[in-house]
């Protein structure tokens, strides 16, 4: 009988030591992918500075200036992934409130990815491209950037969130969800940031806080 119950008791405390360690792991699991708040010039963004635009750090940001009209460009730190949730700050710093800015996921290439964008006067879409096209717009009619009352304008920070889970891709601004599309066009890739200007011209963007998880 004594031995049973010291056996018994054995195992209840084996059981307790191993539970925390099972908690702990199902936690991790829920942690970001990655993370990156631009402190570190070295963590692996890059700088340009070329005719077109200027893109680096600057003051614990990612800035993307943007020196001539209807231009795009965006900057990656190379991690390849499926279903992912991107997260960032973004604000206008100066130009064109029409310029616009957000995040990439699924980027194959420079000719293949999807692009989520707002801009600083109150419009969103959700974009692709598709083996060097030009840049299609998947959201509303495919027509043109759409307004939303969610979205801060002038030099006010935005919070973004794009998600691309399975075939679904969705655009939230704020915390408010602006819209889901399908397509399923690109499956996997890397994340990173985007800006675009207008045809105003020069426009400069800053982000912070940059953040991927599982969706």
């Amino acid at each position: 009988m004594g031995r049973r119950f010291w056996r018994w008791m054995g195992c209840l405390v084996l059981l307790m030591l191993l539970l925390p360690v099972a908690g702990c792991g199902s936690d991790g699991d829920l942690g970001p992918l990655f993370e990156d708040d631009f402190e570190n010039s070295d963590s692996g963004w890059g700088a340009d500075q070329q005719e077109a635009f200027d893109r680096g750090y600057e003051g614990g940001e990612y800035f993307v200036d943007l020196h001539v009209p209807n231009w795009f460009i965006w900057a990656r730190p190379g991690v390849k992934l499926d279903d992912v949730s991107v997260e960032v700050d973004v604000h206008l710093i100066a130009g064109s409130p029409t310029g616009q800015a957000g995040v990439l996921c699924r980027h194959v290439d420079g000719d293949n990815f999807y692009y989520f964008a707002i801009s600083a006067d109150g419009y969103y879409a959700i974009f692709r491209r598709v083996d060097g096209g030009d840049l299609e717009i998947l959201s509303g009619d495919g027509s043109g950037m759409l307004p939303s009352p969610v979205i801060n304008t002038g030099e006010q920070a935005n919070h973004l969130r794009a998600v691309c889970e399975g075939d679904a891709l969705s655009l939230y601004a704020n915390g408010e969800l602006l819209e889901t599309v399908t397509d399923d066009a690109h499956a996997r890739g890397d994340v990173g940031l985007g800006a675009g200007s207008g045809p105003e011209g020069s426009v400069r963007f800053q982000f912070d806080d940059f953040t991927i998880t599982r969706p």
